[in-house]
């Protein structure tokens, strides 16, 4: 173990982790659940432990879907920036309502994730 993830590991234990059996599937390091329930490892941060396939392509899905959603939010406030500074500029008008669009529906695919 590194001596960056020993302090990490130290770190989450004073902040009233718990270290379970589990290891890191990359590192081997032990993984620790933080009081928030996530589970983490002091080298890579968030780990996803999965049982099955199942729910493995459930997780990839999750995340995939939550990464795309990110990256049209970045999009939009980009383009509505453009709007902003000029209220005229029908493309960036345009560009917005795609961004919409495209939130809206990806939530309507992951309507969980938005209650």
């Amino acid at each position: 173990m590194s001596e960056g993830s020993v302090k990490k590991a130290a770190e989450l234990l004073r902040q009233g982790a718990v270290m379970l059996t589990d290891s890191c599937p990359i590192c081997n390091y032990p993984l620790f659940r933080t009081k928030s329930g996530d589970v983490v490892c002091p080298t890579h941060g968030k780990v996803y432990l999965v049982k099955n396939d199942e729910e493995e392509a459930r997780v990839k899905r999750d995340i995939a879907l939550d990464s795309t959603e990110s990256i049209l939010i970045d999009g939009l406030f980009t383009v509505a920036k453009k709007v902003k500074d000029d209220p005229m500029d029908t493309d960036a008008i345009v560009q917005v309502i795609r961004y919409l669009d495209a939130i809206e529906r990806l939530r309507k695919i992951n309507p969980k994730q938005h209650q």
